[in-house]
């Protein structure tokens, strides 16, 4: 298993915090930052590769995770882009490392427990693509909002109406099997189209949805995770961040 995760963005919402630190090094508490919550997660998970698609200010994540050399094999990839694009070409830029391993895909600005990495990964096997979904008593306008019949998610989208809504994407996202080589597929038909270099990864999602392929879930609490996008999520993230467990168990080893 392969862990992809998408931070390449400028996190402008976050400015002026984010003027000199991209996001995923934004510290939030404990002495840990965003990417570093998650790469405990994904250690105690016992997963080792790590793919991160950088873009803004890639020399300081790359520094960073030179300190984690002992516990992952991380590689980093850039896309030159990142200021032109939002993240569906980032994922597309990832594409050569979904040929083989199964892989499961994060939003770089996620910050969740390891339970729900795990899972997850223990989730139902034959669920080629898997999507991380929560529940909320209401859910905001700019939350990527999903309608779910049955065992499948059948939209995913911001613009779908709160009142029509039952559920949200966290962004991470387990793909094997057949769900690989569709993911593939559809990827390398919509980069083709130059309206694609707007839009969220989560679109191409939609697009493997409406061609049939089922896409199921893997439920977890609204408190199991959080994602900084403006600054009152960084805040709320601070005052609130040891409830997430992040700060227990194992410590990650640097060097």
């Amino acid at each position: 298993m392969k862990i992809i995760i998408l931070t390449a963005g400028k996190g402008e919402r976050m400015w002026p915090l984010t003027k000199n630190t991209p996001k995923s090094l934004l510290e939030i508490g404990g002495g840990m930052n965003v990417l570093e919550t998650q790469l405990k997660s994904i250690k105690e998970c016992g997963i080792k590769d790590v793919v991160l698609v950088c873009g803004y200010l890639t020399e300081q994540i790359e520094a960073k995770v030179k300190a984690y050399r002992d516990d992952f094999n991380i590689k980093v990839i850039y896309n030159p882009f990142y200021d032109v694009s939002n993240n569906f070409v980032s994922m597309w830029m990832a594409r050569n490392e979904m040929l083989d391993d199964d892989f499961i895909v994060v939003n770089g600005d996620d910050v969740f427990k390891p339970s729900v990495l795990k899972g997850l990964l223990e989730h139902d096997g034959k669920s080629e693509i898997c999507m991380v979904v929560d529940k909320k008593d209401r859910y905001l306008q700019d939350d990527m909002k999903v309608v779910m019949d049955g065992d499948r998610v059948l939209e995913v989208s911001k613009q779908i109406p709160i009142d029509k809504a039952n559920g949200e994407s966290i962004g991470m996202i387990r793909f094997s099997g057949k769900g690989k080589q569709k993911l593939l597929q559809t990827m390398d038909s919509m980069i083709r189209e130059k309206e694609s270099l707007k839009l969220f990864w989560l679109h191409c999602m939609q697009a493997i949805m409406d061609d049939g392929f089922p896409v199921r879930y893997h439920l977890i609490d609204e408190g199991d995770w959080a994602e900084i996008d403006v600054h009152p999520d960084l805040k709320a993230l601070k005052d609130d961040a040891a409830s997430l467990g992040i700060f227990d168990g194992e410590e990650l080893e640097k060097k």
